[in-house]
């Protein structure tokens, strides 16, 4: 029949303990592995023993060799068979009509193996438009042979289509929702918000690529992988509008109800095996920003706590996530893993065993090993329709609303606004939750043409279901409505531009898309290095002095701000190139402007680390009556000089410098007000100490008074007796 491959290219071994069941090859070349696929066919399908080793190969394949080359291969065994493969026939001339002909049956063989690929896994014909025109080719062979029974095993009209990966959204056309949903978070039913974070889930889940996955598990970056680090984004974006929707009400009592309303979202999303929402919500509420909020962790029911805690055990990383992994394995039919946790086990895999094992031989225990997991996730990918009704207009808000980005700092900001720190012990920087995987670090935000999508689709949605009259504005009353989906948005004179008392489409795009933009080309990320000091020099981040003979400190290479060693990774100040530093110096000492203190200049740059996000740092300053009312005043203040500019409205450089310098000298009045009341309740403490120890020394002297007296009394009785 065929010639089998030597140990050269092919080494095989014993079933042992722990190795994926059914796969007895360790090692082998890619060429052997294609041979051993095809003699794994009998003549109408797969060998039932050899078809664990079938699936592993063809799920496998991309990572070693592309599936345009893997057919090449099938054509080239097909076209070599006649030369390769020993006919018993004498004078046999190999015609499609000769049943009896080895070489015939080796070909059926080969089509077998093709048919089966198309048939399991036919989402590598419908992306790749190379691999169907070879596969056509190989039929235009089996054609010219005059082999139609053959040419019909590689039929690809069956083929469904997966348009849906290729894109970043998808509208669920087939969706037949005819109730009216609420669109603000107030109003929306725990269960109705699980069903549509679960629909957003899994579409974007269900687009990642088994390339996808094979890139990150090789260089642990999600660098050029867009639908993963979508999904990512996602999961990151969840979890930071958990903590803003908590953080922007004003009392615990408000603020423990939002956290009441997630804690009932997490039940249904385990109902719905959604394990990765389950995990971006827990882990918001977990948050150290929310945890450390004492006052609002007290309104919380007895209930609610309990739930919080079961489910941050459910998902603790402790033991490799093992409780996760339990509960995982026994649940059955629709679910959503966490990505992260799949993802960490394919890089710990790859990093464990090489590619290649002796020989340079292909590695088949790895394939098989990481064909488990793998699997899993693609099979998962299979389901056709998510169990859940999806309200479009809802989805488009919430994909708005979780693309608003913010940094850790921000937000920890806004906590210590809302319930300041009681003890000088209490964490000045956010720590994060046990149940945050290492993966979800470091994803940017979404490109432009993604969150203008998604901020047409919105802005359409609210008009759909909040312009009552259809004359196309929003009022005063509709926008507080839907603003509550948007946590620390600005007020409503902000969006209205033109001030004339209502919203246009153009205002609410104009507004959506500017506030993304800022978050688009916020830059964090500064080049330090150490630096020796020749004059006083002050800490961007803490005002501090850097001490030292010399290497006091670090310095950005880009915009020039310095830093202690402690606080260079805490610092959350924009980076800017030297040349826009300077021209911003400048426009701050240019002349006819009053100089300003040293102590000025400090705490202006103290300020300026918490620039970004604008909208966050005015939404924040309004946690303060006086702050707020500046901020509201300056906003809807008519006769202020404003200037144009590519349809945004900015104030002049000079109003805004004085307004600046009058709130430094307001904030320094302030604190040295405060600073007097404080040396003048430390004297009045100590006042009260002294009249207390007074106070004692009275009491005692008192008493030993009275009892002198009773002595002397019972003596003068005793001596009369």
């Amino acid at each position: 029949m065929r010639v089998g491959g030597t140990p050269a290219n092919f080494i095989m071994e014993d079933e042992k303990p722990g190795s994926t069941p059914g796969i007895t090859i360790r090692a082998a070349t890619p060429e052997r592995l294609i041979e051993l696929c095809v003699g794994a066919f009998a003549e109408e399908g797969v060998a039932v023993q050899q078809e664990d080793f079938v699936k592993v190969f063809f799920l496998m394949h991309q990572w070693f060799m592309t599936s345009e080359e893997l057919v090449q291969a099938f054509i080239d065994l097909y076209q070599s068979s006649d030369e390769t493969v020993s006919c018993d026939h004498p004078g046999c001339r190999h015609l499609p009509s000769c049943h009896d002909c080895q070489v015939q049956h080796y070909k059926r063989k080969i089509c077998q193996a093709v048919r089966y690929w198309i048939t399991n896994y036919p989402m590598h014909f419908d992306l790749n438009g190379h691999v169907t025109a070879a596969v056509q080719s190989l039929g235009g062979l089996l054609q010219a042979e005059g082999n139609s029974q053959l040419k019909e095993l590689l039929d690809l009209s069956t083929v469904p289509s997966y348009e849906w990966m290729r894109s970043m959204s998808v509208r669920n056309t087939g969706s037949k929702h005819s109730r009216k949903v609420s669109l603000v978070f107030n109003h929306l039913e725990p269960e109705e918000l699980a069903s549509q974070l679960t629909y957003l889930e899994y579409k974007a889940f269900r687009r990642i690529h088994f390339v996808d996955f094979k890139n990150y598990a090789m260089t642990a970056s999600l660098k050029d992988q867009p639908k993963l680090e979508r999904s990512i984004a996602l999961f990151n974006g969840l979890s930071q509008w958990v903590q803003c929707m908590v953080l922007c009400k004003t009392t615990p009592q408000q603020r423990a109800d939002v956290i009441v309303k997630f804690i009932n979202v997490s039940k249904h999303l385990r109902v719905l095996q959604n394990f990765n929402t389950l995990m971006a919500i827990v882990g918001g509420l977990s948050h150290s920003a929310l945890a450390r909020l004492s006052k609002t962790i007290s309104c919380l029911p007895s209930e609610s706590q309990k739930i919080l805690m079961e489910f941050t055990e459910l998902l603790s990383s402790n033991n490799n996530f093992s409780n996760y992994r339990k509960v995982y394995h026994a649940c059955t039919g629709f679910k959503i893993p966490i990505l992260g946790v799949h993802l960490k086990d394919l890089i710990s895999l790859h990093t464990a065993l090489p590619d290649r094992a002796e020989g340079g031989l292909l590695n088949f225990r790895k394939m098989a090993q990481l064909s488990s997991i793998l699997r899993e996730l693609t099979r998962l990918q299979g389901h056709d329709s998510v169990p859940v009704d999806a309200n479009m207009d809802l989805v488009n808000t919430l994909r708005l609303s979780l693309d608003l980005h913010y940094t850790e700092d921000e937000i920890y900001e806004l906590s210590q606004a809302r319930e300041p720190r009681e003890s000088l012990s209490s964490p000045t920087t956010p720590t994060k939750p046990v149940v945050f995987a290492d993966w979800v670090a470091g994803v940017s935000p979404p490109d432009s043409n993604t969150i203008n999508k998604h901020v047409h689709d919105m802005v359409e949605a609210v008009f759909k279901n909040y312009d009552h009259d259809r004359d196309g504005f929003i009022s005063h009353g509709e926008f507080e409505a839907i603003a509550g989906n948007f946590p620390f948005i600005d007020s409503f004179c902000v969006l209205d531009a033109d001030q004339d008392g209502m919203i246009s489409k153009v205002e609410m795009k104009t507004y959506f898309i500017r506030a993304n933009c800022h978050a688009l080309r916020n830059s964090f990320k500064h080049a330090f290095h150490e630096t020796t000091y020749f004059r006083p020099t002050f800490c961007i981040h803490c005002t501090g002095l850097l001490w030292g003979l010399i290497k006091q400190g670090w310095k950005c290479k880009d915009c020039g701000i310095n830093a202690h060693k402690h606080c260079k990774d805490l610092v959350v100040m924009e980076c800017r190139s030297k040349g826009s530093t300077k021209r911003t110096e400048s426009l701050s000492n240019g002349a006819g402007m009053p100089e300003m203190t040293l102590s000025a200049k400090r705490k202006i740059s103290q300020r300026q680390k918490r620039a970004s996000p604008s909208h966050l740092q005015e939404q924040s300053a309004q946690t303060e009556d006086v702050i707020h009312r500046m901020s509201c005043s300056s906003r809807c203040q008519p006769h202020r000089e404003v200037t144009l500019v590519d349809g945004e409205f900015y104030e002049e450089q000079s109003l805004l410098y004085e307004r600046l310098l009058k709130a430094e000298e307001d904030r320094e009045k302030l604190m040295e007000e405060n600073s007097m009341l404080r040396s003048r309740l430390e004297i009045a403490n100590e006042q009260i100490m002294t009249l207390k120890s007074h106070i004692g020394v009275i009491r005692q002297n008192t008493i030993a008074f009275i009892l002198e007296q009773m002595d002397a009394l019972h003596m003068q009785r005793d001596t009369e007796v």
